[in-house]
């Protein structure tokens, strides 16, 4: 899998560049990218480099998104990040636009077609955006309901404690891909934006994306039954489930404070920052194995929100987006070393298993029911 990789984000044609995708003779796989300090030019070496002219397609299939479905079908943590300064492209990696789907969209697709093979097991999706100490649902399901998209039972809600304070977001089973893009679609219209140093409109949160699949382990075939076999007999009523989750994070970018033109962005600006510096020595320590306690659990809302889905046994790949343009070139460079050290980051995947009580293990043995969704 692609641990680590870099996407140039495109520029104007008259726009002066510093960093590019440097394409290897010989090599159809662009690992390169080469950045100009004025006097030196210094080139890099990652798992994967975008440039401008790829498109989340490419990506989500350098990724190997298919194959990291599965792993979260078979009970593994998968992370990706979008990780990178103000108006370098993270958004638009992970939520894409109307004329393209970002990773969010095609990997949401790859886990409905993993879920059609895998009879019994179901698709649960959350939303919510972190800046500081607050962490907001997006996720709005009154609507679905009042629709029969979604039925209560779907609903489930979880409960975060910050300092004195309880968080609560929802968790909605998803039975149709059409229901759980139009759940995501609206949740991201929710995330708070703002004004930033670059951007008029810039996202001034971080956006969380949780796909969690419970797939039973009844899905084998039991004695008398072969795989590929046409005669296949019946499932046998699994004890208990794997549960995993694919987990998308796009990062609010970093900036420095003193250059946000408003005292609210300024505001922002730090509680991000300083959120981002409590991500950043998680990393560093995932980087080095020293993450043997949950000290670094608890420096911050988001590294509290993300643990379970960084810590060992989890698997993380991380896309660091840069802005090729001159002006950006030290934020550009600091982004490139962080992405250098984070190579050194060891993902040993491991599957993750929750007993079923036997009634539950029977009912979903039985026959299922498909949701429909309206149009």
């Amino acid at each position: 899998f692609v641990s680590v990789a870099i996407r140039v984000k495109p520029a104007a044609a008259d726009d002066q560049i510093v960093v590019w995708a440097q394409a290897t003779e010989g090599d159809e796989t662009q690992r390169r990218i080469c950045c100009h300090r004025g006097y030196l030019l210094e080139e890099y070496e990652f798992s994967r480099v975008f440039g401008p002219e790829d498109d989340n397609q490419g990506l989500f299939s350098a990724l190997q998104g298919p194959r990291l479905s599965a792993s979260v079908f078979s009970g593994v943590n998968e992370t990706v990040f979008a990780y990178g300064q103000t108006s370098s492209g993270k958004t638009h990696t992970i939520f894409g636009s109307r004329e393209e789907p970002g990773l969010l969209q095609l990997f949401v697709r790859a886990l409905f077609d993993r879920a059609a093979q895998s009879p019994g097991s179901t698709v649960h999706a959350c939303c919510y955006e972190i800046l500081g100490d607050s962490l907001s649902d997006l996720v709005d399901a009154d609507g679905f309901l009042a629709r029969g998209e979604l039925r209560p039972e779907d609903i489930v809600c979880d409960e975060l404690f910050i300092k004195t304070q309880k968080c609560r977001y929802q968790i909605v089973r998803v039975g149709c891909l059409e229901t759980c893009l139009a759940v995501l679609r609206d949740a991201r219209v929710k995330r708070s934006a703002g004004l930033s140093s670059f951007n008029l409109n810039s996202s001034r949160t971080h956006a969380v994306v949780h796909l969690f699949v419970q797939n039973p382990i009844a899905n084998r075939p039991a004695i008398g039954g072969a795989p590929g076999s046409e005669s296949p007999g019946q499932w046998a009523p699994g004890l208990s489930s794997t549960i995993g989750a694919l987990t998308l994070v796009d990062l609010a970018g970093t900036e420095k404070e003193h250059e946000n033109p408003s005292e609210q962005g300024r505001k922002s600006a730090r509680l991000i920052n300083t959120s981002l510096s409590s991500l950043n020595r998680l990393l560093r320590k995932l980087q080095t194995g020293a993450l043997v306690d949950e000290s670094e659990r608890r420096q911050s809302v988001l590294n509290k929100c993300l643990w379970e889905y960084m810590r060992p046994g989890c698997g993380i790949a991380l896309i660091f987006c840069v802005n090729p343009l001159l002006r950006h070139r030290a934020v550009t460079l600091s982004t490139l070393a962080m992405a250098t050290e984070s190579k050194s980051i060891s993902s040993q995947r491991k599957a993750q298993y929750i007993q079923l009580p036997a009634a539950q293990a029977a009912a979903r043995s039985a026959p299922q029911t498909p949701q429909t969704c309206l149009s």
